[in-house]
């Protein structure tokens, strides 16, 4: 796989969360079940990611990479029916409080320390947390809200499962993740039977998007640093809400606005933060 310069890199990860950031519109698009829709998205990312795949060299496949692949299965379904039954803000908003777990994960199985930057992070996290519930109690969305919580805890899983890869192709986890999803959604496609022609489409576009764009972050990761890999994508929870507003209307309560608010600041700011100590602590070792 070429490297590419670090400013397309750059430009690409951008346009990448940019894409990213229109899956709340397309799966609000789709006339169809949330199950069926997950098992359908991921039939079509199949589709794109089988050449990538098995045209690479490591196709390896051991419990780090099934790991991965079950929990972006669990994953996929979380988000698309959390994205159905709440608001995208806070579907997409949930998938951004994975440090949150993968602090947690990491402490009680792979034994590493939680900072105190961690704890306060958890602790920003959950306040936010609070506050989209609260705003649920008089939207009706309390069990979209339930199930989106659980993809930040999915989503962590994938990222530890990662992390454990030391010379593996994570593409395999995505590529076995969405197959096992196809597998069990195809009963929830039988059962929901044809859906019409404009939620076909959107369905296309859903799975073509998250096979593309998964081959074009991973081929723009090799040119950027730790922290742009991480940061560049908080551009999808900004602009998700975004395209379902001016497309659909959808607006969030104000304190599910606030909540997700909190997080996203929470989240980047420990992003930054980590970073910033990581970098300091290399060039005191030099």
């Amino acid at each position: 796989m070429p490297i590419v310069s670090h400013g397309k890199a750059i430009l690409i990860t951008c346009c990448v969360a940019l894409l990213w950031s229109l899956a709340g519109f397309n799966i609000k698009m789709i006339d169809w079940s949330s199950y069926a829709i997950a098992g359908g998205r991921s039939i079509v990312a199949v589709c794109i990611l089988t050449p990538l795949v098995w045209g690479s060299a490591n196709r390896k496949i051991d419990i780090y990479v099934l790991g991965g692949a079950v929990c972006y299965a669990a994953f996929n379904y979380c988000f698309i029916a959390s994205t159905k039954l709440t608001t995208s803000a806070t579907a997409i908003t949930m998938q951004y409080t994975a440090p949150v777990y993968v602090a947690l994960l990491s402490w009680i199985f792979l034994r590493e320390r939680i900072t105190k930057s961690d704890i306060i992070n958890i602790i920003f996290v959950l306040i936010g947390m609070l506050l989209v519930f609260t705003d649920s109690t008089r939207s009706g969305n309390m069990i979209g809200n339930i199930i989106a919580v659980f993809n930040g805890i999915t989503f962590a899983g994938v990222v530890i499962f990662l992390r454990k890869q030391k010379e593996g192709n994570p593409v395999m986890s995505m590529y076995l993740g969405n197959a096992l999803s196809g597998i069990i959604g195809v009963p929830f496609i039988i059962k929901s039977g044809i859906p019409d022609l404009p939620s076909i489409l959107f369905l296309l576009l859903a799975g073509t998007l998250m096979g593309l764009t998964y081959m074009m972050y991973a081929k723009a990761s090799m040119s950027l640093s730790a922290f742009e890999t991480v940061l560049l994508p908080i551009l999808d929870p900004v602009m998700n809400p975004v395209w379902v507003y001016l497309i659909l209307h959808e607006i969030p309560g104000m304190m599910t606005i606030l909540g997700n608010v909190v997080i996203l600041i929470s989240v980047t700011a420990h992003i930054m933060y980590g970073f910033i100590i990581e970098h300091s602590n290399n060039e005191r070792s030099i």
